[in-house]
């Protein structure tokens, strides 16, 4: 397989490439099943940052620093492996879901930085780390939307949650500063090998109706040096519904990078590389599962 897999890859550095972009985001093992799945989700997760960085950067009038971007590679070298995010057949990838989510009408995007603070600027031996987020909403209507912010921060090795929310007014066709201050629940360091918690941040842009109008959760980076809970701990459950052509995904603990499959015939899903925090249910339609069985992969679920 690996001789196969070599022969069908003409991009310049080809598995090399590849392989540095994994390792220093994820472990992972090499049985093509699971390269197949860490490769679309680094896609995936690559992708949606851009875009969610490029809307971000389109800031109203007089400062709209990004105008547009276009994704390339659409069915372009069947039948070798391609960054395109959809195959020869027009199966979409995960990337494809990633990037059509940051492209909705509204949406909301988070970053955490590190800043290094030093106790005098005659020694480096004391200072202080400290972890501080960001969070923004976009808008590409041609009017003003009132939204509710939610936002949940959860510690992924224990049962701490913080919550809290505010209203906001998303502006017409721009994006618009919401929040920036420290990472809820993350001490302050003052040695570098410190090793932070794990903190989970969940997004939610809602109507007033309750709607969820977007949704994004950030996680500590790279996925590597995570530990994740036991499958027991999370309660993932994937219920099918009565006619089988849905998917309600929800679980106890936040999981990363959801990857929904089936066996015999192929499934046109809603939704893929989905993030699930608790209290936060997802469905996805599942058009043609008729009720099969279905198979999850998703970061730390042990098959790696």
């Amino acid at each position: 397989m690996r001789r196969t897999n070599n022969n069908h890859n003409k991009a310049d550095g080809f598995e090399r490439r590849i392989e540095l972009y994994l390792v220093e985001n994820f472990k992972h093992s090499f049985e093509m099943e699971s390269y197949v799945y860490y490769t679309q989700v680094m896609q995936a997760e690559t992708l949606a940052s851009a875009y969610r960085l490029w809307r971000r950067n389109w800031r109203g009038r007089g400062k709209e620093y990004t105008a547009g971007a276009l994704v390339w590679q659409i069915n372009d070298c069947w039948p070798v492996t391609s960054w395109a995010i959809v195959d020869y057949f027009l199966r979409p990838k995960p990337a494809f879901f990633a990037v059509a989510r940051e492209l909705r009408p509204f949406t909301v995007g988070m970053t955490r930085k590190e800043y290094r603070s030093f106790e005098n600027d005659r020694s480096t031996t004391k200072f202080t780390i400290e972890t501080r987020l960001e969070i923004w909403g976009t808008n590409s209507t041609l009017a003003d939307k009132k939204v509710t912010l939610e936002v949940t921060s959860f510690d992924l090795d224990s049962d701490w949650r913080d919550k809290w929310s505010k209203e906001v007014i998303l502006a017409q066709n721009a994006s618009t500063e919401l929040f920036k201050g420290e990472l809820p629940g993350q001490p302050i360091r003052t040695k570098q090998s410190e090793v932070p918690r794990v903190i989970i941040v969940s997004a939610r842009l809602l109507d007033e109706s309750g709607e969820v109008l977007g949704r994004y959760s950030n996680w500590p980076e790279p996925f590597k040096f995570i530990r994740f809970p036991s499958l027991k701990a999370l309660g993932l459950k994937a219920t099918v519904s009565d006619d089988g052509e849905s998917v309600t995904l929800s679980s106890n603990k936040p999981i990363k990078g959801i990857i929904l499959d089936a066996e015999g015939d192929d499934v046109n899903w809603s939704d893929q590389a989905i993030d699930l925090v608790p209290d936060d249910p997802q469905s996805i339609k599942a058009v043609g599962l008729n009720g099969r069985d279905v198979k999850l992969r998703y970061l730390g679920d042990g098959s790696a």
